[in-house]
């Protein structure tokens, strides 16, 4: 059979026509993240090809943090029922409220992104991360800390140390993040406003300390290099 009297295969083109625009998309983006990388002066090659291997990854948009409509995420709240099971699980919740909160939080990050925008105060947002520390790696943030979520939590960091030096517990949550999946990539899309944030976090981490707890401020600065930040 001729060529022309071949029928034409027009999913067959359109699958290739898409093919090209998502090589074509990709290539751009990577592109402009190794544009990216050496403009911000990443420290290695592998934050580089991090960065470059997660150019096609968007961060969680603040809107995406908002509860589900019909869904109440209230951790400080227990709302009365009427039946008296409810009420005796309300006794119960008011005993251990923190405790409940993880069990209920740390399955996702979905869940707990969710709650932590339920929480306004500062100090009270601090301690939700707290009693959360030994789950965060493990659950909540298993497959990466959203960009957006750091710089919010550096800033909820920031705010706590202007109320109480509290540097041990800062420095260890900290730590944990570092620790966390893809936490390399997470940094390096950090805006500016919240890197400088970062930075004045750490600087006053070391102020705090100063000279009288070497191993403490030996630990800030070698959690700052994660971080990106230079501290000489």
């Amino acid at each position: 059979m001729s060529a022309l009297k071949t029928p034409i295969d027009y999913r067959g083109l359109e699958e290739e026509l898409h093919a090209a625009l998502v090589a074509d998309e990709l290539y751009k983006l990577q592109n402009d993240a190794k544009i990216r990388a050496i403009e911000q002066a990443v420290p290695t090659y592998e934050h580089f090809k991090q960065m470059v291997n997660g150019a096609h990854l968007k961060p969680l948009d603040r809107d995406d943090m908002k509860p589900k409509i019909g869904v109440k995420w209230n951790p400080l709240i227990n709302i009365a029922r009427p039946d008296s099971n409810a009420s005796l699980k309300e006794s119960i919740c008011n005993k251990n409220n923190n405790e409940n909160i993880a069990k209920r939080s740390h399955e996702t990050c979905e869940n707990f992104l969710q709650t932590w925008k339920t929480i306004a105060d500062y100090s009270e947002k601090f301690t939700y991360m707290w009693n959360l520390r030994h789950s965060l790696q493990r659950y909540v943030f298993r497959i990466e800390i959203p960009a957006s979520f750091l710089g919010d939590f550096i800033n909820v960091c920031l705010q706590h140390l202007s109320r109480m030096d509290d540097v041990t517990s800062v420095v260890e949550l900290l730590d944990v993040l570092s620790a966390c999946n893809r936490f390399d990539l997470t940094v390096c899309f950090m805006t500016r406003d919240e890197q400088s944030a970062c930075e004045q976090l750490f600087r006053q981490l070391q102020l705090k300390v100063g000279s009288s707890n070497e191993s403490l401020e030996r630990t800030i600065k070698s959690l700052a290099a994660k971080y990106q930040i230079n501290l000489d």
